[in-house]
């Protein structure tokens, strides 16, 4: 898979919103825990509220391959493969996380995602979490 592919099935998962009832399946939590490992920037095991912040900020970056501002159909690498699977996976996000409905991500519904993974997990709210305390599947 295409880097910016990758990058985006990620932010699908990184803007996800579980549905409040439902409980998320195992493939789900096993791509939060990869997700929160990657944020996990100095390898201590420990994911700090400012580490998976800034994941999520290089996440939209990476994104954002013309630097407007917003993620949109104009991101997309120009390779006709790698973009549309880039269409696809934009069309997961969006459907989650376009709050206007415009077409487009801004930084704003990134950044103001309906359900906080992190604040999910971290039930403590002592800002941190424990990978090792995560379950494996």
């Amino acid at each position: 898979m295409r880097k910016p592919i990758r990058i985006l099935a990620a932010a699908a998962l990184a803007c996800a919103c579980f549905p409040v009832a439902a409980q998320p399946s195992a493939e789900q939590l096993e791509k939060v825990r990869d997700i929160l490992t990657e944020s996990d920037a100095n390898g201590d095991g420990r994911v700090t509220r400012r580490e998976y912040d800034a994941h999520r900020a290089d996440i939209f970056a990476k994104l954002d391959r013309n630097g407007n501002g917003v993620v949109s159909e104009e991101d997309a690498p120009r390779i006709r493969i790698a973009k549309r699977k880039f269409t696809e996976k934009l069309e997961q996000v969006l459907a989650m996380a376009d709050k206007n409905g415009d077409g487009k991500l801004s930084r704003a519904e990134w950044d103001t995602p309906e359900r906080d993974i992190f604040a999910l997990i971290d039930q403590d709210e002592d800002s941190v979490i424990i990978l090792a305390d995560l379950p494996v599947l």
